[in-house]
């Protein structure tokens, strides 16, 4: 079993590598709760003054913000999100509620607790559906294509693009570390993105990763840990002598599924080049095109029509801040 090209194809995999990385995932979270300018980025995404420069621009030249001038002269900028910035909304809905139930504390605490959708009154709950028959995505509902093809060359891509930092956190790091562990460590990580799509595609065993991803043996038990420390792979023996494992999907890694297909979808929309293989929805036998409504009023969720209504302490202040 391969992975197939319909997930990373090079278009696919250049438009993730501009936001699968942790900085600029927090930098995205952060321009969605209303943060413009550099030194709000810098204070709320702990990045170093270089770091979120390289980060900013990279978003600026990819067309996900825009550069707008403030104040006296031309030398300060703010960052506002352009168009195709704001198609990243729903994967923000998504990873929201992905943070407030699975991610941690430090994590929760920088977020709004709770959104309100306008259009209804009531509490935003995003549910990722079928922009057809308007049934939830789940993993279990989507069938996947068998034809697979230039798989290596795929993988490599996603490998080889920018050489950006990469999250490694390990077991021994402590339970402070772990607890860090949220979702733009986990999908802002090459190699455990990498990992958690060959699991969707159905690889459990330590050799299937090794040999589909061509990983150094080190860095994949060293992911490997990760997501089962955090509880992301249920570790479960098949051999006693010598011991050896699968790693399943738990609930929680089910559950970064439609947040995974829903950048996959903004990377197709947004780098429309190449070839794509579609996901089909088994409920209506359409090809995929995700959606994110309002579990309420199971209307469709936009941004205009979300407000944060309550929050963490933490994010009191901030919005305080915000508002000043």
């Amino acid at each position: 079993m391969n992975i197939n090209h319909l997930v990373v194809n090079s278009s696919i995999a250049q438009g993730l590598d501009v936001i699968g990385d942790r900085w600029s995932l927090l930098i995205l979270r952060d321009a969605f709760l209303g943060r413009q300018r550099f030194e709000e980025f810098r204070r709320h995404t702990g990045a170093s003054r270089a770091t979120l420069s390289r980060r900013l621009n990279a978003l600026v030249a990819e067309g996900v913000l825009q550069k707008h001038a403030y104040g006296e002269g031309s030398s300060r900028f703010e960052y506002r999100l352009s168009e195709k910035g704001r198609a990243l909304f729903p994967v923000s809905l998504l990873a929201w509620q992905w943070e407030l139930e699975w991610g941690g504390a430090a994590y929760r605490d920088a977020l709004p607790y709770t959104l309100l959708h306008t259009h209804c009154g009531q509490p935003m709950h995003p549910v990722a559906v079928c922009g057809h028959c308007h049934e939830p995505i789940t993993l279990g509902s989507m069938a996947l294509p068998t034809v697979a093809r230039d798989t290596e060359q795929q993988i490599a891509a996603i490998k080889s693009l920018s050489g950006q930092r990469r999250v490694r956190v390990s077991q021994s790091t402590g339970e402070e570390d772990l607890a860090m562990a949220g979702i733009s460590d986990l999908i802002g990580d090459r190699w455990t993105l990498l990992i958690l799509i060959c699991a969707f595609f159905g690889t459990r065993r330590y050799d299937g990763f090794l040999k589909q991803l061509g990983i150094a043996s080190n860095i994949l038990t060293d992911r490997l840990n990760l997501l089962s420390a955090v509880n992301v792979f249920e570790r479960k023996s098949y051999q006693t002598n010598p011991p050896r494992y699968e790693y399943q999907l738990s609930k929680k890694g089910l559950s970064l599924y439609p947040i995974i297909i829903a950048l996959r979808q903004w990377a197709v929309d947004w780098r429309p080049q190449g070839e794509v293989l579609a996901l089909t929805h088994k409920s209506c036998g359409q090809a995929l095109k995700i959606e994110v409504q309002c579990g309420s009023c199971e209307m469709l969720a936009e941004q205009q029509d979300v407000q944060f209504a309550a929050s963490s302490p933490a994010a009191q202040e901030t919005e305080g801040e915000l508002t000043a």
